[in-house]
Order: structure tokens, then sequence, then C-alpha cells
């Protein structure tokens, strides 16, 4: 049952939230579509969390990616001992990169007075997923080598089967709970998604470089 909800569920729901809710959210109301220019309110934490973050999340997305829509390349770059280290390694070394960001950022809101009058609930609730998620990957680096191998002959069947509407969930039912509840928190975080200001990464910001600067004005009574 657990599996059902974890592997059929929560995936079809995530998508069909992420499908309907994001653009009703960008023609709605754009005004709450790209995340607030909390630099203002305090830029020295800032620095040391997102930049980390996105240098480290980035590049691990991307290979969670080209695995699944080119595994065959991938399986053959892989399949070399020495590079498979080096990815590994590599990974592990951006994993603990992007938990340093996060973590930087959720205290830099737990810490700054001024950053909490412009917190919501969502955003809790988001950055303690993502801090979970990044944390959960790096003890699955850490503790479960050689998931790049792994991930191409389990996750990414998995997904291709989901794709194509016929899941096969057993692919994943005999993973350890630590990967299953890394799988639901990717699930979760992308429903959250069209709700939160994280929704801004789906938004290539081109007309952006079009438009002139922005004047700000510091007024103090």
């Amino acid at each position: 049952m657990l599996n059902s909800f974890i592997f059929i569920v929560m995936p079809y729901t995530a998508l069909a939230l992420l499908i309907f809710v994001t653009p009703y959210r960008f023609y709605s109301n754009r005004l709450t579509w790209s995340a607030y220019s909390t630099q203002f309110l305090e830029r020295n934490v800032l620095f040391w969390g997102i930049n980390p973050w996105h240098y480290g999340i980035l590049p691990v997305l991307a290979a969670h990616f080209i695995g699944v829509v080119a595994p065959g390349p991938m399986k053959a770059f892989l399949g070399n001992q020495s590079r498979l280290i080096i990815f590994e390694s590599v990974g592990l070394a951006l994993g603990l990169f992007a938990l340093f960001g996060c973590l930087a950022l959720l205290l830099r809101r737990v810490n700054t007075p001024l950053l909490k009058r412009v917190t919501f609930a969502s955003d809790w609730v988001l950055l303690f997923l993502l801090v979970a998620q990044a944390l959960s990957g790096v003890y699955i680096s850490t503790f479960m080598r050689w998931g790049s191998q792994w991930y191409l002959h389990t996750a990414v069947p998995y997904l291709w089967s989901l794709a194509t509407f016929t899941p096969q969930i057993e692919y994943m039912t005999d993973f350890p709970l630590i990967l299953k509840l890394h799988a639901a928190g990717a699930f979760l975080i992308v429903a959250l998604l069209p709700f939160t200001k994280l929704v801004h990464l789906l938004y290539v910001p081109v007309r952006f470089l079009m438009d002139p600067p922005i004047l700000y004005r510091w007024r103090s009574k």
C-alpha cells in the first residue's frame, strides 16, 4: 500500500499539479511568480547560501536528468571504474555543497527578523523539504555507493514506465526506506512547486535581458 502511494499516487498527483496549477498561477497573478528579492534585508549570509545551493544542486539535477533521457550513453560512460569513482566523488562533493547552502539559507531566515515578515508557511515547508532532500541524497551517496550505476537500472526504467502510464513499481519496492523517502521527497517538492516562490525556476527570463535597470532609492524619515 505504501509503495503504491509513493510510486504511483504521488508522482501522478505531482505531475497534475505541476501541469495545471503552474500556468493558472502564471496567468492569474504574475506578481507572485518570482521570488522576492531579500538582498536588501540581509546580504551577507545570502551570498554563502545562494551560491553553494545553486552551484551544488544544479549539476546534481542535471546528472539525474541526463540519466533519464540518455541512459545508454550514461551507462557506457560509467562503465569505466575510474570514471565511476570520479563521478561519484564529484557528486558527493556537490551534494555537500548544496546541503551547506540550503542550511545557510534556512538559518538566514530563522535568524533575521526582517526576513520572517516576508516568509510564508509554504516557504518554511519548502526549505525544510529541500534540506531533508539534500541530506538524504548525501546519506545515500555516502553509505550506498555506486548509486549512479543502480539508478540507471532501477529508477530510470521506473520513471519511463510512469511516462508510458504503465507504472512498474517493482523496480523500487525493494529499496531501503531512505531511498523511498528520497523519492517521496522529490515528488512532494514537485507537487509544492506551483504553490511556492521556487516556481520561478520554470520561467526563463529572456525578456528581462531587454528591460532597463531598476533604480532603487532609499527613503528615511
